[in-house]
C-alpha cells in the first residue's frame, strides 16, 4: 500500500469516554530491504550464544540464497524482577493548594524487595497509565518512582529523588485499576484502588502506602486492607518509611 514519494499514515483516536483523562497513540512504520548483512549499525550476525545482562528484545532474521526470512522477535526476561518488584506507593489525588501544577505532581513508587539488584529493562505499567521503563537497575531495598511531570514534581519534592521516568497519561482520582508487568509480560500486580478507602488520599495530601512489601500478597493489592495513608502529608516518594522497611 505504499507508494513512491509521500506517503500519509492516518489514525483516529478516540477515549473511552468522553470524561477520560487517558489518551494514547503509538504507531510505527518499518520497511527494510536487503541482501545482506549491511545496514544498521546494531545488526550482528549469530555466530555464537549472546550473554544477556539484562531484559532484551531480540528480532533475528535468517539469510539463505540472498533472501532474508521474515521478522521473529521476543523479549527475553532477565532476573527475578517478577518475583521482587512491588508497587509499595501511590500518590494518586494530590493536594490542590492553588499552584498550576499541584495535580501534576502525582507519582507511583516501586520496591525491590528481593536481596539482589534487578534490572527494570521493559518492565510496563499499563491500564490507567503507560509507561515501560529503559534499563534501570535497582538495588535491594531501594525504591524508584515513576512520576506524572518530573518538573513539577522536583518543584515541590526536591532534586536527586530517583525517578524513572514519566508515565503516559494520568491517575484517577476516584480510582481505576492499575497493571505492572515484567518484560515477559507476566503480571506483577493487577488491581484496582479506591478514593473511598481512605479520605485522606482523596485530595488531602496524603498517599496510599502498602502497609509491607515485603510481606503482602501481589494478588492481594485489591483489599482496602493492604493500604494505610502515609504517615506524612505528601507522602515517602523514594525514601524509607517504617512500613517500608523489612
Amino acid at each position: 500500500m505504499l507508494r513512491r514519494g509521500d506517503n500519509l499514515l492516518a489514525i483516529q483516536g478516540l477515549n473511552v469516554a468522553a470524561t477520560s483523562p487517558d489518551f494514547l497513540i503509538s504507531a510505527y512504520l518499518t520497511a527494510d530491504e536487503s541482501t545482506g548483512l549491511e545496514g544498521p549499525t546494531k545488526l550482528k550476525s549469530y555466530t555464537a550464544p549472546i550473554r544477556l545482562n539484562e531484559s532484551t528484545q531480540i528480532k533475528a532474521r535468517a539469510l539463505a540464497g540472498g533472501r532474508w526470512s521474515a521478522l521473529n522477535e521476543a523479549v527475553f526476561a532477565i532476573g527475578p524482577v517478577a518475583e521482587s518488584l512491588r508497587i509499595s506507593e501511590i500518590m494518586y489525588h494530590p493536594l490542590d493548594a492553588g499552584h498550576p501544577n499541584d495535580p501534576n505532581t502525582e507519582y507511583i513508587e516501586l520496591m525491590n524487595i528481593g536481596a539482589e539488584a534487578i534490572n527494570l529493562g521493559l518492565v510496563q505499567l499499563s491500564d490507567g497509565v503507560g509507561f515501560t521503563f529503559p534499563a534501570y537497575k535497582l538495588p535491594p531495598t531501594a525504591c524508584c518512582l515513576v512520576v506524572k511531570d518530573a518538573a513539577a514534581f522536583e518543584v515541590k519534592y526536591g532534586p536527586g529523588l530517583p525517578i524513572a521516568g514519566q508515565y503516559a497519561g494520568s491517575l484517577s482520582n476516584s480510582g481505576e485499576r492499575l497493571v505492572l508487568q515484567d518484560a515477559a509480560g507476566r503480571t506483577i500486580h493487577s488491581f484496582t484502588y479506591r478514593d473511598s478507602w481512605h479520605s485522606s488520599t482523596d485530595g488531602r495530601g496524603f498517599s496510599l502506602i502498602v502497609s509491607n512489601p515485603f510481606t503482602v500478597d501481589p494478588n492481594a493489592l485489591d483489599d482496602k486492607a493492604v493500604w494505610r495513608p502515609s504517615t506524612h502529608p505528601g507522602g515517602s516518594p523514594g525514601r524509607p518509611e517504617e512500613s517500608k522497611t523489612p
